[in-house]
C-alpha cells in the first residue's frame, strides 16, 4: 500500500448520490489492507478528502466527530510504520511540532501510536494554498509587484516562525515555499518539521522527544531535504555542521524563489540539482529591478553564501533587512558639516540627493567671477535631487553657513526603493531633467530668496 492510499483505503467513506460523504459502518471494517486494524480510526473520524502525499506518509483532511470540526490528519505510511528509525522520526516531528507554540506554527492536536493501528497525527486544517504554488500562479518573476508585496509580507511571517525555533533549540532544515502554507485570511504557517534537529540549547529551552534525545537519526553522511533548497553543509551531508545559519540559508533559497519564479538549484533530476546544491553556485536571471529588487536579491544572496559564517548571524537580522526594504523607510545615514564647509559644488557630478536635518545652508552661483545668493535652505529642505536622479553636474553651490547635519540619499537608494526604470520612475527622471533645463536657461539671472529648495 503507498503512502497516497494508505488512509484513503482506510478511511475514505462511501459517497453518496448528492456527493455528500456518508459514514462508514465500522462493524464491516476491521482491518486496512496491511492487516491493520484501522476501527478506532472510524469510530473518530470521517474521510473528507485527500490534501497530499509525500515520501512518508499522507495527509487528509477529516471530521473530528466529537470535537465536530474538520482536522488535517498526517499517517504514516503503513509500511514505513514497521521501521522503528521511521516511526521515530513520524513521533519527533508531531513531538516538536507540537511544543512549539506560534501563531505561524501549526498547533497540533493528538497523536496515536497503538501497535496494532494506524500511527498518525491530528493538526489544524489550514484552508489556503502553499507558497510555491502561489509563485507559480502569480507568474514570478514577471508578477504583479502587489503579489511580490504580499509574498514578502508572509516570508516575513515564516522568519517570525523560524527565530522562536531557532530561540527553542529547534533547527527546521526542510525550508521551501511548498512548506509554507498561506491562509484565506492571511494566516501564514511554516510546516512539516520531519527534518527538524534538536540543538544542545533546546534541553535548556525544555523541547523535548520520547525517542533520541538529539532529535531524529540518520546514518552519518546520508543527505535528507529537498536539493533544490539546500545549503552545501546538508547537500553534502556534513550533519554535525548543520545550524541556525543552515536555516537561514533556507530562508535565502526561499525568497529567491519568490524572487525568480524557480528554486536556487534546479536541475533536470534530484541528482542534478544536489550537485548544483553542493557547488552553491547562484546567479539570478537578469531581469528588471522592478521584477526583482536589487536590494533583495543581494538580501537574497547573503543569506545564501556558501560560508555560514558570511551568512546572516541571525533570523531577525535577515526579517530587519527585508523589513527595511519593504516598508520603504530605510534610514538614510546622516553626515555633518562645519560652518562655511561646501556640501556640493557648481559643476561637479553628483549622484547623492540631501535633506537638511539641522542648520541652514547658503545656495550660490558664480555668474562672471562673482558669487550669487541665490536662497538660504533651513531644516527639512532638499537640494541636489536632480543631479542625482538626472546624472550630469550640480547647477549651484551649497555650503552650510553654520552647523549642519544633512541625511544623504543616494541614487542607488533611489532605484532600489523607488523603481527608477518602471513608469513612475521615468516620469520622476523626465520631471529632473525638465528642472535642469530651466535652471540653464536662468543661469545668468538672480531669482529671489524665495524657494525653499533648490535642485543643485
Amino acid at each position: 500500500m503507498t503512502a497516497g492510499r494508505g488512509l484513503q483505503e482506510w478511511l475514505k467513506t462511501r459517497t453518496a448520490a448528492s456527493g455528500e460523504a456518508t459514514t462508514l459502518d465500522t462493524n464491516r471494517v476491521e482491518a486496512g489492507g496491511d492487516g491493520v486494524d484501522a476501527a478506532p480510526l472510524f469510530d473518530r473520524y470521517e474521510y473528507v478528502r485527500d490534501i497530499g502525499a509525500g515520501g512518508v506518509g499522507s495527509v487528509h483532511c477529516v471530521r473530528d466527530r466529537m470535537l465536530l470540526r474538520q482536522v488535517a490528519l498526517k499517517i504514516l505510511d503503513p509500511v514505513l510504520a514497521r521501521n522503528p528509525v521511521q516511526v521515530e522520526r513520524f513521533v519527533n516531528e508531531a513531538q516538536i511540532n507540537a511544543q512549539l507554540e506560534h501563531p505561524n506554527i501549526v498547533p497540533v492536536h493528538e497523536i496515536a501510536l497503538s501497535a496494532d493501528g494506524p500511527k498518525y497525527f491530528t493538526m489544524k486544517l489550514v484552508e489556503g494554498v502553499n507558497l510555491h504554488d502561489w509563485i507559480v500562479t502569480a507568474g514570478r518573476p514577471a508578477g504583479s509587484p502587489e503579489d511580490l508585496h504580499d509574498m514578502i509580507a508572509a516570508f516575513l511571517k515564516v522568519c517570525d516562525a523560524l527565530a522562536f525555533a531557532h530561540s527553542r533549540g529547534v533547527i527546521h532544515c526542510d525550508l521551501k515555499p511548498g512548506n509554507v502554507m498561506v491562509g484565506s485570511y492571511g494566516e501564514v504557517y511554516l510546516m512539516d518539521w520531519g527534518l527538524a534537529r534538536l540543538r544542545d540549547a533546546s534541553r535548556r529551552s525544555g523541547i523535548t522527544v520520547s525517542s533520541t534525545e538529539g532529535g531524529p537519526s540518520a546514518p552519518r553522511g546520508r543527505v535528507l531535504g529537498t536539493p533544490g533548497f539546500m545549503a552545501p553543509e546538508q547537500a553534502h551531508g556534513r550533519e554535525a555542521e548543520y545550524s541556525e545559519r543552515t536555516d537561514i540559508f533556507g530562508l535565502g533559497a526561499v525568497l529567491y524563489a519568490i524572487l525568480t519564479g524557480r528554486s536556487p538549484f534546479s536541475g533536470s533530476d534530484l541528482d542534478e540539482a544536489l550537485a548544483r546544491a553542493r557547488a552553491c553556485e547562484i546567479t539570478f536571471p537578469p531581469t528588471s529591478p522592478l521584477q526583482m529588487p536589487p536590494r533583495l536579491c543581494r538580501i537574497a544572496a547573503r543569506a545564501m553564501e556558501r560560508d555560514p559564517a558570511h551568512r546572516h548571524a541571525s533570523v531577525l537580522e535577515l526579517k530587519a533587512e527585508v523589513e527595511s526594504f519593504l516598508r520603504g523607510g530605510f534610514h538614510f545615514p546622516t553626515r555633518p558639516y562645519a560652518p562655511g564647509a561646501v556640501i556640493v559644488a557648481e559643476g561637479d557630478s553628483g549622484d547623492e540627493a540631501f535633506v537638511i536635518e539641522k542648520g541652514t545652508c547658503v545656495v550660490y552661483k558664480t555668474v562672471n567671477g562673482e558669487r550669487k545668493v541665490l536662497r538660504h535652505l533651513r531644516a527639512g529642505s532638499v537640494f541636489g535631487e536632480t543631479a542625482a536622479l538626472a546624472g550630469g553636474t550640480r547647477t549651484a553651490t551649497v555650503a552650510a553657513v553654520d552647523d549642519v547635519v544633512v541625511r544623504v540619499v543616494t541614487r542607488q537608494l533611489l532605484e532600489e526603493n523607488l523603481g527608477l526604470d518602471s513608469w513612475f520612475g521615468s516620469f520622476v527622471v523626465a520631471l529632473a531633467d525638465r528642472f535642469r533645463e530651466v535652471d540653464e536657461q536662468l543661469a545668468q539671472r538672480l531669482p529671489g530668496p524665495t524657494e525653499p529648495t533648490t535642485r543643485g
